[in-house]
């Protein structure tokens, strides 16, 4: 079938229109969009990140010998010899009761000591004047008071029994070796101290029938919180009874004419003392709990358990436990004040070797408490040190690589693309916020900002969500070769300044600069 010249006319001067026609719309497609004048995005709520990064100096770790750093019996050896173990593990664990027992000690003394500063502090007043023959001028105490104040002391020591008593002879029988120290774990019913009672309650807990048949392993951390509850509000009731026994004491007796004339007299020296006896006796439960918490020896590092010298029954010092290392290594760095104070032993951070894109995993280990010598105020740094398990051996000893780790995350928060904010100082910056995606012109809002991370800026204040804002102006003049350069020279130093800002802030300094996106729009969750 033959297709005549006119059809054949009459078709190419279609295809010739759909041409032009797709031209058109295409051309006024591109007119349309370079007509805007800025990229835009729409503030809206979402998750930001903020990473805090430094550089590290890499040291190789084989080995790590792991021993208990307090006195005790061994009552407990969880691994053997070519065991695999992760840092944190748990090793051998010592008998807890004589460690208990000092933090029940020291938790009584420190609450001796604040009854002690409180009645230094608020001693009874004194009568004093002339009555009538045979009148008893003073201070009247009501009997109900007096009976309240009794039953108060008579409810605690029998509380104190239920929880203290059967604990404390579990703790001392399974105590080997046990000091003068264990036996003042008495019932401090019968002591007196002159102060107003501390807000102390008692925390329920087991029968003293059932505690009396556990073990000394089962005395558990509630158990002794509860008893040093108890016993406090002993102490608090017999301190308000003794007050209330020196008022009735002190207003009685005068067979001189009364008057109502009354002295109080706080001696600064007494409160002085009561104040140095209450920190020392709080330095000695620290240190209680220091020592109660280091009854468990944990693994340093993670590897194989190469020799173990500790034996159920065994001194604490008897001996240490040696973990071979497979591919681990040590990267201490520095932390700054502001970013010290939001990192913890544990948190897991990610290196990256020098001169790799390939990340490795670990955690932090420790973190110094003063501060590296030459550093003071704000710009104090502590060194940090964090485990890296490194199988490949790509941190060579001596080498370096960076660390990071996040140190605030929030959800749910409003936020815009990091490069349409310009920060103005801490936690301060402004955004060009338009009316519509086709405005010309921009106004310039403040805005409080926080977490800053993964290309996102938490904005706190200053802006709403649904918000326009600026992150480009197409109708900005492209620079000549010669500005160009300059500008790159100006922008490198700004570059720096601002990573040096973010990182004593605590961000990412990719993240604090504000660089234009390379996209022109932005999605928010």
């Amino acid at each position: 079938m033959k297709i005549s010249s006119r059809i054949k006319a009459i078709l190419g001067i279609a295809v010739a229109l759909a041409v032009v026609a797709g031209a058109g719309v295409y051309w006024a497609q591109s007119s349309a969009a370079a007509s805007l004048k800025y990229v835009t995005a729409v503030a809206g709520t979402g998750d930001v990140t903020q990473t805090y990064t430094a550089t590290g100096s890499v040291t190789r770790k084989n080995t790590a010998e792991a021993s208990f750093e307090v006195s005790g019996t061994v009552s407990s050896v969880k691994v053997s010899v070519g065991d695999k173990v992760h840092a944190g593990d748990t090793l051998a664990t010592l008998n807890k009761a004589s460690l208990q027992l000092a933090v029940l000690n020291a938790s009584t003394s420190v609450a001796q000591a604040e009854a002690s500063l409180y009645a230094a502090q608020h001693p009874t007043s004194t009568a004093s004047g002339s009555g009538g023959s045979g009148s008893t001028g003073g201070v009247v105490v009501n009997p109900a008071i007096l009976t309240a104040a009794t039953s108060r002391v008579n409810t605690a020591v029998a509380d104190e029994a239920t929880k203290c008593d059967a604990l404390i002879a579990s703790l001392t029988a399974s105590s080997s070796g046990v000091t003068s120290s264990s036996a003042d774990a008495s019932s401090p019913a019968a002591e007196s101290t002159a102060t107003a009672e501390p807000s102390a309650t008692a925390t329920p807990t087991e029968t003293a029938t059932s505690l009396a048949k556990v073990t000394p392993a089962d005395v558990s951390d509630e158990e002794l919180a509860a008893c040093v509850d108890a016993r406090a509000e002993v102490i608090a009731a017999n301190t308000n009874l003794q007050e209330l026994i020196a008022k009735l004491t002190s207003s009685t007796g005068s067979t001189k004419k009364k008057t109502s004339s009354s002295t109080t007299t706080v001696s600064k020296s007494a409160v002085a003392k009561a104040k140095a006896a209450l920190l020392e006796a709080q330095q000695g439960l620290d240190t209680a709990n220091a020592n109660l918490a280091k009854a468990k020896l944990v693994a340093p590092i993670s590897g194989t358990v190469g020799t173990v010298g500790l034996s159920v029954g065994s001194s604490s010092s008897s001996g240490s436990i040696t973990i071979v290392g497979s591919g681990n290594a040590e990267i201490t760095f520095e932390l700054p004040l502001k970013t010290r104070r939001q990192v913890e032993v544990g948190q897991a951070v990610t290196v990256t070797p020098a001169g790799s894109t390939t990340e490795l995993t670990g955690k932090i280990t420790s973190i110094a408490t003063l501060a590296t010598s030459g550093t003071s105020g704000d710009t104090a740094t502590y060194t940090a040190i964090a485990l890296i398990e490194d199988p490949k051996s790509l941190l060579p000893s001596g080498s370096k690589a960076a660390v990071t780790m996040p140190i605030n995350a929030v959800t749910g928060v409003l936020r815009v693309p990091a490069s349409a904010v310009t920060p103005t100082g801490t936690g301060t910056a402004t955004v060009e916020v338009v009316t519509s995606t086709s405005a010309t012109t921009a106004k310039s809002t403040e805005v409080k900002t926080g977490a800053v991370g993964g290309g996102w800026v938490e904005i706190t204040s200053g802006l709403d969500a649904g918000a326009i804002v600026v992150l480009a102006d197409n109708t900005a003049e492209i620079p000549s070769n010669q500005t160009n350069r300059r500008r790159t020279t100006s922008t490198s130093s700004s570059s720096t300044s601002s990573s040096t800002a973010a990182s004593s802030a605590g961000a990412t300094p990719a993240a604090a600069a504000p660089t234009a996106q390379p996209s022109a729009t932005a999605t928010s969750k």
